[in-house]
């Protein structure tokens, strides 16, 4: 398969590993979590500006 036909695909060309299922719903990095939610509550998220 050459690259041009590659990019004229409808269908992506990555797969994603099944064995990765188990990890659904698991929170993978608790201490990241908490770290990323106080600076949220702190800071909060940045403010949209419409032209």
């Amino acid at each position: 398969m050459t690259i041009d036909e590659l990019n004229k695909r409808k269908t992506p060309i990555v797969v994603i590993d099944k064995s990765l299922e188990k990890f659904k719903g698991k929170i993978l990095f608790p201490e990241k979590l908490l770290k990323a939610n106080e600076v949220l509550k702190r800071i909060g998220l940045p403010k949209l500006t419409t032209k």
